[in-house]
């Protein structure tokens, strides 16, 4: 076949944006995820579950515990783990509690305080993980024991309210409370702001692109992309503007979020931490110091145990010995379903944050939608049980172009059916000669014979490219 009819432009479009997903499949797993979960509870909840107060609730609810998975992740990318940092987050958000409520300790000391001792304890974990050779598991599991006796005493036991307006600030306060019709409008301008920033920069990295020679994404993906990105934001700010605006809970979720984002791809400390989780003996053999790193990724993960404990005590307006409990679980399993590799190397600080967004929307839905309460532990192992699996099936997932495998099938198809017609003969065959007691080598040969042909037209057409059939194609 010399000519090849040009494929319809719509089908085209469709394969392209299925070669994308097929393709980065670990990386917008998730957020099918999320979507399919947001639209289950929409129709369950008769629209509530995305309603602007529900929704704002939902966020802040999951404050705490995407930034105890913003920590994790880079714990979790270091091949370590860290179990105490619920009880740590408890512990140290009572320990400025208390020390502001009970003792008249001005906030920044207290914060300071507490600041100092996560330090000294993210060094000595870190110490016993990466010099003394002790199993992370084993040390941070010591610390969710020690952390919760800590909490015990420093709380007496007892539940301790929060009056200071700074939690007041933080957990019940939002940036604006002025608005225009129902809509509050900074959280609308500042929306639409983000959505021109994000789009401005896309293009300016494409044309960067193209003058170092680096090629970019189709434009259909491209467009396709940007479109859906910006009716998200859109939506985000929408709901979130319909009710009571941007809350503080929210705003140090996003700070943080963004402050990480560019500490792990834009600095050099970032990409060690990764290099280290990817290859902790090439790492040390390329000068990176291994010891550091690890000493490093504890004390960030205790800094943002303190962010997440102050905001919790805040939210609830209490600190409480009952705080604590899953806050550890609830971060590694946002870390795992976010697409990070216990195999250490692999993960990112804006998927753990839609991670954890996944297993908050989980547990507001079902109450919402009133399900047993006794369900949810079972739904949330199972989802973190499939998300692992994910992980398993899709690590070695290769490229795949469908526009480029259309046009193979067209040039290919008489090979591929003769090969395919071989490869049933050959079974064929071999079987007959079984039941008749014949020698079987010969069969036997003439089967790998028809797989090998087989095999090699399927991966021919497998691997190809649009780019490989231009001079072919019929207009």
């Amino acid at each position: 076949m010399n000519e090849i009819k040009k494929i319809n432009p719509v089908l085209r479009y469709f394969l392209v944006i299925t070669s994308m997903f097929r393709t980065n499949i670990r990386d917008y797993g998730m957020y099918i995820a999320l979507t399919v979960i947001f639209m289950t509870f929409a129709i369950m909840t008769n629209g509530l579950f995305l309603g602007p107060i529900n929704f704002t609730n939902l966020l802040n609810q999951t404050a705490y515990v995407s930034v105890l998975a913003i920590g994790m992740t880079l714990v979790i990318v270091t091949r370590q783990i860290d179990l105490s940092v619920g009880f740590l987050g408890a512990f140290l958000g009572a320990y400025v509690v208390v020390a502001v409520e009970n003792r008249g300790t001005a906030i920044p000391l207290a914060l300071l305080s507490a600041l100092v001792i996560t330090i000294i304890v993210g060094i000595i974990k870190g110490f016993f993980v990466a010099k003394i050779k002790v199993p992370s598991f084993v040390i941070t599991l010591a610390g969710m024991f020690i952390f919760k006796g800590f909490l015990m005493i420093r709380t007496n036991n007892r539940t301790i309210p929060t009056s200071n307006e700074f939690f007041n600030k933080i957990g019940v306060g939002y940036l604006s409370t002025a608005k225009i019709g129902n809509l509050d409008m900074i959280t609308f301008i500042m929306g639409i702001l983000i959505v021109i920033f994000l789009v401005l920069s896309s293009i300016l990295k494409r044309r960067k692109n193209n003058k170092l020679g680096i090629e970019n994404e189709s434009l259909q993906i491209y467009i396709t992309k940007t479109v859906f990105v910006i009716g998200i934001l859109l939506y985000i700010a929408f709901n979130l503007a319909s009710y009571r605006g941007i809350s503080y809970l929210l705003l140090i979720t996003l700070v943080v979020m963004v402050i990480y984002f560019f500490f792990t791809t834009k600095t050099t400390l970032g990409r060690r931490i990764y290099a280290v989780g990817g290859n902790p003996e090439a790492a040390e053999l390329s000068g990176i110091k291994v010891t550091t790193i690890i000493i490093i990724v504890f004390i960030s993960m205790g800094i943002l145990a303190l962010v997440s404990g102050v905001m919790y005590a805040s939210y609830v307006q209490n600190t409480s010995p009952n705080h604590g409990p899953f806050w550890e679980l609830y971060a590694i399993a946002a870390t795992f379903i976010g697409g990070a590799s216990a195999s250490g190397g692999v993960g990112k600080i804006v998927n753990s944050l839609i991670g954890s967004v996944v297993i908050m929307s989980l547990k507001n839905g079902m109450a919402l939608a009133g399900f047993n309460s006794n369900i949810e532990p079972i739904v949330l192992g199972s989802v973190l049980l499939l998300a692992v699996v994910f992980d398993i099936y899709t690590r070695n997932v290769r490229p795949v172009d469908l526009v480029g495998m259309y046009y193979a099938r067209k040039k290919y198809r008489e090979e591929y059916i003769e090969a395919k017609q071989g490869l049933k003969t050959a079974k064929k065959k071999l079987a007959a000669a079984k039941k008749a007691g014949e020698a079987l080598i010969e069969y036997e040969y003439e089967l790998t014979n028809a797989k090998s042909q087989y095999s090699r037209i399927k991966n021919m057409i497998r691997s190809s490219n649009e780019e490989d059939y231009q001079d072919m194609i019929k207009v």
